[in-house]
């Protein structure tokens, strides 16, 4: 083996008449040179770059012609809303009105979506663009729509396109357009991208919307209206002080007398949601004072409402047995209340 030694005598010797500067000189220029390649080189990578991202719009806009459907003008008077709704009361938004300015002054920009109508030649029903529908009709200008075959469940997922592209939606559209999708029996994923949450984890919202829409009267929400600022917790909190979907009839009147004063008539959803809420949530608090319930024979029943419960109170020395007699009956007295406020909302 060599040593170390004798490794660098070889190694001198290599480079014995070798004068270092001119080592040093060379090195230099090479380096300049390689610059300059390596310059040239990246200019050049960065042109081809352009040019394959230029063939590839290029491409893209070719793909785009020969798919493209053609956008067609017709009588908003011959195309009917889509089957399911996810707006409410589109007038009653305060912003529909400079919407419809909007395209009185610069037209309508985009087209709606809509598919044939089977056995009614010329006429249609809307997959989506329900706003631009009734903006033309209230202008007698036709719209401009693509007609496209679609399937029932094609249609609701159509509406994801835009549902997926705009933020506009409250609470309670999603929730009860989710609600009537599931009745009509699509999955949670049909309605998941119908809504435009396509992702896995926002599947499970969809039960959320379901049940908040479930635990109200539909003609309630519809009274309301869109409520854009009104979220989850609020809907649930209203919802919770219904029982089965339905007014009993002490808050059907508290209702009906809200919505006959002249408050009402001024409030935008918001402030209505407000209303609601408050004569239905208040309506239990003034009536939280102890009732008391007198007898022939002089004993008294006391009836203390707590929040949404109450509990009354019987002079068992007094009455004895009535305890338990209202106990075996009340199972009884539950189904006769039931039938009575079911015919009086018939």
């Amino acid at each position: 083996m060599t040593n170390p030694r004798d490794r660098n005598q070889r190694m001198k010797s290599l480079f014995a008449n070798v004068n270092p500067d001119d080592l040093v000189r060379p090195s230099a220029t090479m380096s300049a040179d390689a610059e300059k390649r390596r310059v040239g080189s990246a200019a050049v990578k960065s042109m081809d770059r352009a040019f394959v991202s230029i063939e590839e719009e290029n491409k893209r806009l070719h793909e785009q012609l020969l798919s493209a459907e053609s956008i067609i003008e017709i009588d908003p008077d011959k195309v009917v809303p889509s089957f399911v709704s996810d707006r409410l009361d589109i007038e009653g938004d305060r912003t529909f009105e400079a919407f419809v300015e909007g395209i009185r002054e610069a037209g309508q920009k985009l087209p709606i979506l809509v598919r044939p109508l089977p056995g009614r030649p010329d006429h249609y029903q809307a997959a989506y663009g329900h706003r631009r529908l009734r903006a033309c009709r209230i202008l007698k200008r036709p719209v401009k729509a693509i007609v496209r075959d679609l399937s029932d469940e094609e249609l609701i997922i159509s509406q994801g396109i835009e549902n997926s592209e705009r933020l506009n939606l409250s609470f309670i559209e999603q929730a009860l357009f989710a609600l009537t999708l599931k009745e009509k029996g699509y999955s949670r994923e049909t309605i998941s991208e119908a809504l435009g949450r396509k992702e896995q984890k926002n599947i499970a919202y969809i039960s959320f919307l379901t049940n908040a829409a479930a635990a109200l009267p539909e003609d309630l929400i519809r009274l309301i209206g869109s409520a854009p600022s009104i979220g989850r917790p609020k809907w649930e909190k209203l919802g919770s002080l219904i029982q089965n979907r339905s007014l009993n009839a002490t808050q059907r009147h508290a209702v009906e007398a809200l919505i006959s004063n002249e408050d009402w008539a001024s409030a935008d959803s918001d402030q209505r949601f407000s209303l609601v809420l408050g004569v239905l949530d208040n309506r239990g608090k003034s009536e939280s004072a102890v009732t008391e319930i007198a007898i022939e024979d002089g004993s008294v029943v006391v009836a203390k409402r707590s929040g949404n419960a109450m509990t009354i109170s019987i002079p068992e020395k007094r009455i004895p047995g009535l305890s338990a007699w209202l106990l075996e009956r009340l199972p009884d007295l539950v189904q006769e209340y039931r039938a009575a406020t079911q015919k009086e909302g018939s």
